[in-house]
């Protein structure tokens, strides 16, 4: 039995991974920690645990965290990297904030506007997208767990990258969950609700992490990327287009991509949130227009499972050496 903490329980990303962590049969939250909330029961703050899980908040604490097997960091940005400066090599970490996701300290000072807090651990991080690093994962002490737009963009281009001429246009829409927990003037029921909006069009904070992880693929790679807030709780679709350098058979190379993928399906018809919410599955549609000479691609995420606490307890797994499949929910939950 893995012994694991949560840092940072208070946030959507910590209450998804207890409710996962819950139902893994390898694994007890042994530890959970925040920077607010000490001392009250997670169930106080979230009463759905009520008679579940009833333990209680604990200060950050690193001999407790050095104890664990392994700690999930849903903290924010520049937080977490302050804290594995302190724990990496006596715990395995899986940090689902942005600070370990790109490997230049000059990039994430560019993009994050801070100078990096541990920019000695950049190139020892792994960048925890199991579909393309499962090697990488197994062996790593400090696992970066992608951004949710990464995740539904990196996923559904990775496959037709090397063929792709030109800039690459991804049009992504989120619910609201993926501005976190925190009180924020603009994600006010009166300002979201019977309203769609586009923001960061000068530049999300997610473009350098899917253009490095891209660059693998196709060294040229450039993202044209703006997402826009839909007035939903949860879930990611995004709508890519590009231009190819040569004719080639788009299902038969995404199939064949992820043949060994369970938590990618590709399909036949444009999917929507409801084939994937509350699960870790992302599904993939992808076609050539002739006409036009694009290819047009949707993929469909939740941006709190796959998109966050479901990514990392598969990354927690491939660590481990167990099922990859163990604790996420094998269906979406529908309606």
């Amino acid at each position: 039995m893995l012994k694991v903490g949560i840092v940072g329980i208070t946030g959507f990303t910590g209450l998804e991974l207890l409710k996962l962590l819950l139902n893994h049969r390898y694994v007890e939250v042994d530890y959970i920690a925040s920077r607010s909330q000490v001392g009250k029961r997670v169930c106080d703050v979230y009463p759905l645990f009520e008679g579940i899980y009833n333990k209680t908040i604990e200060p950050i604490d690193i001999d407790r965290i050095s104890s664990l097997d392994a700690v999930f960091l849903a903290l924010p940005h520049t937080v977490s990297a302050s804290l594995v400066k302190d724990i990496y090599g006596k715990v395995r970490i899986i940090d689902l904030s942005a600070d370990f996701r790109l490997l230049s300290a000059g990039e994430y000072e560019r993009w994050y506007r801070v100078k990096h807090p541990a920019e000695h651990l950049l190139k020892r991080s792994v960048y925890g997208l199991v579909e393309i690093n499962r090697g990488s994962i197994r062996d790593a002490e400090l696992v970066a767990n992608p951004g949710c737009y990464a995740t539904s963009v990196i996923l559904p281009v990775a496959p037709i990258c090397e063929y792709i001429d030109g800039v690459v246009i991804a049009d992504s829409k989120s619910g609201v969950s993926g501005a976190g927990r925190a009180a924020k003037e603009g994600l006010q029921f009166c300002e979201v609700n019977e309203n769609f909006k586009a923001y960061s069009v000068y530049g999300h904070r997610h473009i350098p992490e899917m253009e490095e992880q891209l660059k693998r693929f196709n060294n040229d790679i450039k993202i044209e990327f703006i997402p826009h807030l839909l007035p939903l709780q949860r879930g990611i679709l995004s709508t890519i287009y590009a231009s190819l350098k040569e004719d080639v058979d788009v299902n038969g190379l995404y199939r064949e991509f992820f043949k060994d993928s369970y938590f990618v399906r590709v399909a036949d018809n444009p999917p929507g949130l409801n084939d994937v919410k509350g699960s870790n599955f992302c599904n993939i549609f992808a076609r050539y227009d002739e006409r036009t000479g694009k290819v047009v691609i949707i993929s469909v995420i939740d941006n709190l499972i796959k998109g966050a606490s479901g990514q990392a307890v598969q990354n927690l797994n491939v660590m481990f050496n167990l099922d990859e499949k163990e604790g996420l929910m094998p269906y979406p939950y529908y309606p």
